[in-house]
Order: C-alpha cells, then structure tokens, then sequence
C-alpha cells in the first residue's frame, strides 16, 4: 500500500512544477491511461491553485515592504515581449496552453495572474489545458506505442 503512494507523490510532485518530467514519471512506472491522466491532471491542478496562493501573498508582502513611491518604469526585454505577445495575440487560452509544456507550471500561473484577476477563469483555463497535454501523452504513450524515453538523447 505505501509502496503505491510514493511513485503517484513522485508524479504529482513533478506534475505540479514541471509538468513534462512527470510524464518521464509516468512512462517509468508504467501507470495504465486513466491514472496517469488523473495523477498529473491532479497534480498540475494543484502547482496552479500553490502557486496561485504563493502569488498573492509575494504581492501583498512585496507592496507592505516596498510601497511604491513613484510611477513605475517598465523596462522592455525579449521575454517581456513575447509574454505580452502571446496575451496580445492568444489571451489567457495561449497563456494556459503553453504552461504544462512550454512554460513551466509556477511561470505560466504567474503570467495568467498577473495579467488576469479573475482566479476561477484562470483555474478553468489551466484545467483544460492539463487536461489537453494529459489526454495526448498518455494517448500515444498507450494506444499508439510511442515511448518517449527513445526519443531522449541521453
């Protein structure tokens, strides 16, 4: 029984910061197709409501300690841009599409609460997305035969 908890800890550990190795988790235990997509759905779910949380009280501790005195500057870089591109262009669907795969789950909760207050809508887009790269992981890795660990070069 606890020799089943610790590898669904393992990938709901993974899952909920970079969603990516989780599924190098999954595919090394060898967890059948509805399970793997509930533990990382689950898994992602809960890096974005922790990170969502820890978001909130970095803001609130940030202006108590360091309230601002003067308009702010904004300095422009090239991961500035491409996130305001990527709003811009895409919204918080691009913003929650990019995150389990691209982004990493902290940065892309981050980006979507910081350009979007409404917190629900920000939970039931990254849903879908969790949901999305879920099905499609476990989907080839079960039903299509693909095992990612030979695509790895190393």
């Amino acid at each position: 029984m606890f020799a089943d908890i610790i590898p669904i800890a393992i990938v709901i550990f993974w899952a909920s910061t970079k969603f990516m190795v989780a599924y190098c988790f999954v595919f090394y235990y060898n967890f059948p197709f509805l399970n793997s997509v509930l533990i990382t759905i689950s898994g992602g779910m809960l890096g974005v409501w922790g990170f969502s949380v820890l978001y909130k009280y970095a803001v609130i501790w940030w202006q108590k300690f360091f309230p601002t005195k003067h308009p702010k500057t904004f300095t422009i870089n090239r991961k500035k841009r491409l996130l305001v591109r990527i709003k811009n262009s895409y919204g918080l669907a691009g913003i929650a599409f990019l995150t389990p795969v691209f982004l990493t789950v902290p940065v892309g909760t981050i980006v979507a609460n910081a350009f979007y207050k409404s917190r629900p809508q920000v939970y039931a887009y990254m849903f879908v997305a969790f949901t999305f790269w879920s099905i499609l992981f476990a989907g080839t890795y079960h039903y299509l035969g693909m095992d990612f660990s030979q695509l790895l070069p190393f």
